[in-house]
């Protein structure tokens, strides 16, 4: 019997860990919760205040998410960076969100990582870049244009029960503020 996409997606659901911490079955270093996101600190940090920002609804890779779920948890990762930002006293901020083993995504539910970063901290590896042709990256970008439409406000699909105002609020952290005690340059990470 063929499985469905949703058949794959619930298989992955029952076994996927950050569903366990968003269910409380897992403890976690939560520091902010609300109806649609969830977010904690990483067990394996690059760096002091490393945080996950994880939808509640379990979906694989971010194609997968509904637009208002995507624009939601985009607004919550640039809130939570801002904050990290200036509670860790980071220098900067890697903000990376993974598709695919491919990608280096470990967990199969849709996450982005807010990693503050201090200068000359080498906490990470820099890409690998390569050289190419001008030529070849005009060919490439003619090919994958073709097969792109622009999308409006108007193409973005809001559930029934969302509601869009222009004015746009902030979301609240629940709880006290959290504290991370900031290290100095001459801490190795």
């Amino acid at each position: 019997m063929a499985q469905t996409q949703q058949d794959v997606l619930n298989a992955s659901k029952e076994q996927c860990i950050f569903c366990k911490i968003i269910s409380g079955d897992i403890s976690a270093a939560k520091i902010y919760e609300d109806d649609k996101v969830f977010a904690f600190l990483d067990i394996n940090p690059v760096n002091a205040g490393h945080t996950l920002v994880v939808p509640k609804d379990h979906y694989i890779v971010l194609p997968q998410l509904p637009d208002d779920l995507a624009m939601h948890l985009i607004k919550v990762v640039k809130y939570l960076s801002g904050a990290i930002f200036e509670m860790t006293g980071a220098h900067g901020i890697n903000i990376y969100q993974n598709n695919g083993a491919a990608a280096g995504q470990e967990v199969p539910h849709v996450h982005f990582h807010i990693i503050p970063r201090r200068q000359d901290d080498n906490a990470m590896s820099p890409w690998n870049r390569s050289k190419i042709d001008p030529e070849q990256l005009k060919q490439i970008a003619e090919e994958m244009g073709k097969n792109l439409k622009p999308i409006s406000s108007s193409t973005v699909k809001l559930s029934s029960n969302t509601s869009v105002s222009k004015k746009t609020s902030k979301p609240k952290r629940k709880g006290k503020p959290v504290k991370v005690k900031r290290r100095n340059s001459t801490n190795s990470p």
